[in-house]
């Protein structure tokens, strides 16, 4: 958990580790099959939004991001 004060506030501040955080267009991959492969390509799923068009997932792991179909980096959280 990030901390709030008024004393550092860095970038990345809190996350741990490495979080990216994706859109999934779920006309291309459900949001089920997304998180498989995320998981395949050796992510921690974080959180999900929803399964819905364009909802985000949250991911943790140390490799770079993978280029899969339909989904989409959005933000990249570095500690």
């Amino acid at each position: 958990m990030a901390l709030v004060s008024t004393a550092a506030v860095k970038a990345g501040n809190g996350l741990g580790g490495k979080t990216y955080v994706a859109s999934v267009a779920t006309g291309t991959i459900t949001m089920a099959a997304a998180t498989v492969a995320l998981d395949n390509a050796g992510f921690s799923v974080a959180g999900v939004e929803g399964i819905a068009n364009g909802n985000h997932v949250a991911v943790q792991g140390t490799a770079d991001f993978p280029t899969i179909g339909g989904i989409t980096l959005v933000a990249t959280f570095v500690d």
